[in-house]
């Protein structure tokens, strides 16, 4: 299983300093951060979804991406992917800008979300439908002729939370112009879910897999006296997944994609969070995925 990183959790690097810690690291991918810092972000400290020091604009990244990239490549690591602030609701010209950067860039895929998940009943089969026609569109007319591949990502508090609602969306392509990104630390927020389930529902479909730990933690007790959970983040050892495990039923599904790193563990650097976290899944992936490994039991 090959490594990579997101720029999303190094924003305190600028792009030398990144791609100078996952050549020492020895990453094989890096995935791009193409957006635009808000405004009243950039005079802040530097934050995982606000200011970063390597201010990547799509208008940059379609300019300057295949020089980029051409430097990421020197460093000896390759490009798996960018992921702007892209949902399919957005206008065709604010689409075809990220994936002309992504094209320029050879980055190979984009990540473009569904629309929000509404927080009130709604007729979710009237949606999918609706989803499904869109991302048609967008594969056919916008990402196919670039040689762009589309993923979706399983995400907390979206329409594709679960490898199930994924599925939903994706099986109605090839899979190689749409595919997902398998979030596994995600899961943890919605709930109980085997994994070789999750690999078996998506595995064609799983373009990469971001990996980060979380955890469900007592936030407090309501009026009523029922736990109100929170999820933070936390080390990969500390996860209430265990890692392990879903490395496995990767592997045993013979699932080829990366393992992106996306570890948001507080009060920490991204640099701290990326040298602990590669150190342990060599370990695991050396332990783990060798002849006669047994997985941990599910309870």
């Amino acid at each position: 299983m090959d490594l990579g990183v997101t720029a999303v959790m190094l924003p305190e690097l600028d792009f030398e300093e990144q791609i100078a810690l996952c050549a020492e690291l020895g990453l094989h991918y890096y995935q791009y951060r193409p957006r635009i810092i808000p405004e009243a972000q950039r005079s802040k400290p530097y934050s995982n979804w606000g200011n970063h020091k390597f201010d990547l604009t799509p208008q940059i990244f379609l300019r300057e991406g295949a020089v980029i990239t051409a430097q990421l490549r020197k460093a000896g690591l390759e490009p798996w992917g960018a992921l702007p602030s892209a949902n399919i609701d957005d206008p065709d010209e604010t689409l075809r800008l990220h994936l002309e950067g992504a094209a320029k860039a050879q980055a190979r895929c984009v990540r473009v979300d569904p629309p929000p998940c509404p927080d009130k009943p709604f007729n979710y089969a009237e949606l999918l439908e609706r989803m499904i026609r869109r991302y048609d569109i967008i594969v056919r007319t916008m990402a196919r002729p670039l040689g762009i591949k589309i993923i979706i990502e399983t995400h907390c508090r979206s329409l594709v939370t679960s490898p199930g609602l994924a599925w939903a969306i994706c099986r109605h392509f090839d899979p190689r112009e749409l595919g997902v990104i398998f979030d596994i630390a995600n899961f943890t927020r919605e709930g109980e879910l085997h994994p070789n389930l999750a690999v078996s529902v998506l595995r064609d479909y799983i373009d990469c897999v971001h990996l980060g730990g979380s955890r469900r933690v007592v936030d407090k007790v309501d009026a009523l006296g029922c736990n109100v959970v929170t999820v933070q983040f936390s080390a990969f050892e500390n996860s209430d997944l265990h890692i392990p495990t879903w490395l496995n039923a990767l592997h045993a599904a013979g699932v080829k994609a990366p393992i992106i790193i996306e570890d948001f563990t507080p009060d920490m650097t991204g640099t701290d969070r990326l040298r602990r976290d590669v150190a342990f899944l060599n370990k695991v992936i050396a332990g783990t995925l060798r002849p006669g490994y047994r997985r941990q039991a599910l309870p």
